[in-house]
């Protein structure tokens, strides 16, 4: 599946003094594939960003079958959203994902994702799959906010000030 690892200046010291070469796991195949060059972690960007919003707008073609739609959304927001690990590394962007400021947005958005693909695949509910979607955009929309610098602040302060 993965192309075979390339021994690095450390493995071939090991080696020559005797010393056994370790194995790498799962973590470390990935870390070393996030440490491709700026050009091809790009690219990886790019790709996977404009393939998510593909997949998301491609959705809007589907909304009257919730089941196509809501897998074809929610796939979109998967890949868009895993596109900035090329740009942070995988790991890094799992620790950003659920740092102390942004870890209920990050798990309301997941569960959200998950509640709209049960009720269209397993319930086949179209009210309540088109319900969960539109949470899903607003778990969505928080999520993004909070990376912006005083995003939520400035959110909460319109909202309370249109509707007081």
């Amino acid at each position: 599946m993965w192309p075979t690892r390339q021994p690095n200046a450390t493995d071939r010291m090991k080696e020559m003094v005797g010393l056994e070469v370790e194995e790498q796991n799962l973590l470390d195949e990935i870390d070393d594939f996030a440490t491709c060059s700026k050009t091809t972690r790009l690219y990886g960007f790019l790709t996977t960003v404009s393939l998510g919003t593909f997949l998301s707008v491609m959705s809007t073609f589907f909304i009257i079958n919730p089941r196509i739609f809501s897998v074809l959304y929610t796939a979109g927001n998967i890949v868009a959203l895993s596109s900035t690990a090329f740009l942070v590394g995988p790991m890094s962007q799992l620790r950003n994902m659920f740092s102390p400021h942004r870890a209920a947005a990050t798990i309301v958005y997941i569960l959200l994702m998950g509640t709209t693909l049960y009720s269209a695949l397993v319930l086949h509910k179209t009210g309540l799959t088109l319900i969960s979607v539109s949470f899903q955009s607003l778990a969505l929309a928080w999520y993004c906010l909070s990376y912006i610098p005083y995003g939520r602040r400035i959110v909460k302060t319109l909202c309370g000030l249109m509707f007081s």
